[in-house]
């Protein structure tokens, strides 16, 4: 699969991390995806969100029980996604949004993730994940989509 020419190299060791970089882009961004730095961190809000509160989609049980763990160990030994992965429109941010307003939900969403102290969903498509993984991957998750974004106007 192609990658977008101009994304920055982003990793996040631990999930503190996601949002100095965020208040970085705030300062003034540019896009190399389709997405704005609000959409983006839309997108984030509802995946975190997602991982304490369930997703209203789910990938059908032959794919969660045969290709998931395979996609699953790759992604997490690569740390990286790939691009251009059709997703639920649920999850599709709406245009027009406010990039403060939205990293503040980020930021938010982040807040309570690391608060939170039961029991975590399955993830639609990677079923139980714990909460070592959950963290891992909305890391790489974060990482993916905030490469789209780099610094300066």
């Amino acid at each position: 699969m192609a990658t977008t020419a101009g994304r920055r190299a982003v990793t996040f060791a631990r999930l503190d991390e996601v949002m100095p970089d965020v208040e970085r882009l705030l300062q003034g961004y540019t896009t190399v995806g389709r997405w704005s730095l609000g959409q983006i961190c839309n997108h984030l809000a509802m995946a975190v969100n997602g991982s304490i509160d369930g997703s209203p989609a789910k990938a059908p049980w032959l794919v969660r029980t045969l290709v998931a763990p395979i996609v699953l160990r790759k992604l997490l030994k690569s740390e990286t996604m790939p691009e251009g992965v059709k997703v639920p429109e649920s999850v599709l941010p709406k245009p027009g949004l406010d990039d403060r307003a939205e990293a503040e939900a980020l930021r938010a969403a982040l807040k309570r993730f690391a608060e939170h102290t039961g029991a975590l969903v399955d993830h639609p498509f990677f079923g139980p994940l714990g909460r070592d993984r959950w963290d891992h991957l909305n890391r790489i998750h974060c990482a993916h989509h905030l490469s789209f974004a780099r610094p300066g106007s």
